[in-house]
């Protein structure tokens, strides 16, 4: 028992002790900010893994799926559901930092930011979706449309023979290669967070602590009443009582690793939704795919 718990929750552990010890450290030595290239090292080795990993985990997905249909259904109720939890959740966040502010005095030393005009509703649209040429989509900037050019190649690879092709079988290697390099990298997390933090309370002092405090006190409460109340919600939508008692089973197993992850490279989306759904296929009973919307 011992040994499993230290499996699932020593990573966490680790990383919550080097965030305080980072904290001490900034707060107890102003020359700390020379310790910021340590978080600096981690974010930028896994800023340079988002653009492979997306397109590959989520075109992989669509081309090893042997029913087109059954992909694209899951596809629209995937995306209906991150377009409605994430208007919810905007929502709800809203009201929560105009109830309990995370920053109660604005930072007399944080840079002011400038704002362009507005552009027309149409040149917003389509720079949401698409870019004007490809190497434009190597950058995590173009993001949304990264993952309309993976969705459209991983139905042409379907639509072409699916799991039958080499470049379904290659999509697919690829993408374990590259989520055992996450796993790889974020052994790394725990000395970049004490870095990134000890720098952090170094250059802004003990009022960045104190608002990145209430900051997560306003935050997990409210992600831990969320994953009681959706969480079984959606399993029951996907698999019945079935998927309720598989995600009750599995939901704790090991949140810690991921969830470095996950933080740092922004995969917590509809592109992470979108993945374990389709890779779920074989193994959770959908009983039907409900429209979200």
């Amino acid at each position: 028992m011992t040994h499993s718990f230290y499996r699932s929750y020593g990573f966490l552990a680790a990383m919550l002790a080097c965030i305080v010890l980072g904290c001490a450290v900034g707060a107890a030595w102003p020359g700390a900010v020379c310790l910021e290239p340590l978080g600096t090292v981690f974010i930028n080795m896994m800023f340079c893994l988002v653009v492979p990993l997306v397109f590959c985990s989520l075109a992989g997905s669509i081309a090893n799926t042997r029913s087109r249909r059954r992909a694209g259904r899951i596809l629209g109720a995937t995306l209906g559901v991150f377009v409605v939890t994430g208007l919810l959740a905007a929502f709800i966040m809203l009201v929560i930092v105009r109830v309990f502010p995370p920053v109660l005095t604005p930072w007399t030393d944080a840079a002011a930011g400038t704002v362009d005009d507005p552009a027309p509703l149409a040149t917003l649209l389509v720079n949401f979706f698409t870019v004007n040429d490809f190497s434009a989509l190597l950058s995590r900037r173009a993001m949304l449309p990264l993952i309309v050019f993976s969705l459209l190649f991983g139905f042409s690879v379907s639509a072409c023979g699916g799991p039958d092709t080499v470049t379904a079988r290659v999509l697919d290697d690829a993408t374990k290669c590259l989520l055992k390099m996450v796993s790889l990298v974020s052994c790394y997390a725990p000395i970049a967070f004490f870095g990134f933090f000890a720098a952090m309370v170094a250059s802004y002092g003990a009022q960045i602590t104190a608002s990145y405090a209430r900051a997560m006190l306003a935050y997990y409460p409210l992600c831990f009443v969320y994953a009681l109340l959706a969480f079984p919600l959606l399993a029951y939508l996907g698999g019945g009582r079935e998927g309720v008692r598989r995600l009750r089973r599995h939901i704790l197993r090991h949140p810690a690793r991921g969830r470095g992850s996950c933080a740092a490279v922004g995969r917590d989306d509809a592109h992470g939704r979108l993945v374990l759904q389709l890779r779920a296929q074989g193994r959770v009973p959908l009983r039907r795919v409900r429209p979200a919307v």
